[in-house]
């Protein structure tokens, strides 16, 4: 009896090791994590979730990458902490200021990133003010990609983008600026912020850039399947 507890412990103990073995292995081999941090002081609230690159093929590359994101973290970060010192002094808070940035991934592999970070900040007013950028990162030789990198030039991307951009616009026209087609027409498309998943194509504009704040961020997903012939990267 006692002999078969004692391998019972050592099966289990085997499957322990090698769950964690695995999960090592697996963390090891993951090329971006997303960190997290909060902190609160007497006036400012700080919620951080960033993505940190790691395991790529480039060191310096990776390490520039999670500098540059930290760095625009950091100044944020300062200058609400100023804005709400500034305010206490002057005796105008009336309420904590705010730096809420969280990360979504739109797609990731061993050799394409794509994510969109959100930086929220709120110094006093009627409301917080949201920007963005976007990351689309081909780790395999380490470069940050524009839609001109994403899409053959023997392909009318752009147009076919605009198109459903406009037709999203005039069916909801109620949310969007009078001249929101126009603008739309006269955009740069190839220099616009985007992230891309299996399914669709996300182009995104600012807060009150084709909008007022009561539509939030401007976001249109674009069906992936007519563009796709065009794709110069591997989304599967």
């Amino acid at each position: 009896m006692e002999n078969k507890f004692d391998s019972r412990l050592i099966v289990l103990a085997l499957l322990f090791l090698l769950a964690i073995t695995v999960y090592l292995l697996r963390m090891r081999a993951e090329v971006v994590e997303l960190v997290e941090t909060k902190t609160e002081t007497e006036f400012v609230k700080i919620h951080i979730q960033i993505p940190r690159f790691r395991n790529t093929n480039n060191l310096d590359f990776e390490n520039s990458l999670n500098s540059k994101i930290e760095e625009k973290v950091r100044n944020i970060i300062e200058e609400v902490k100023a804005a709400a010192h500034q305010a206490a002094e002057d005796g105008t808070l009336r309420t904590k200021h705010e730096v809420y940035i969280s990360t979504e991934m739109k797609f990731k592999s061993k050799d394409f990133v794509s994510l969109v970070i959100y930086y929220y900040t709120f110094t006093g007013g009627a409301h917080g003010i949201t920007t963005f950028d976007s990351y689309n990162i081909d780790l395999k030789n380490s470069q940050l990609l524009t839609l001109k990198d994403i899409f053959s030039e023997t392909c009318n991307y752009e147009k076919t983008i605009k198109d459903f951009i406009t037709k999203q616009i005039i069916s909801r026209k109620e949310e969007f600026f009078p001249e929101a087609v126009e603008y739309i027409n006269n955009d740069d498309i190839s220099k616009r912020a985007f992230t891309i998943t299996k399914e669709s194509l996300q182009i995104y504009y600012e807060d009150y850039e084709i909008a007022p704040h009561s539509t939030g961020l401007p976001v249109f997903e674009i069906p992936l399947s007519p563009l796709k012939p065009c794709l110069r990267v591997r989304i599967d």
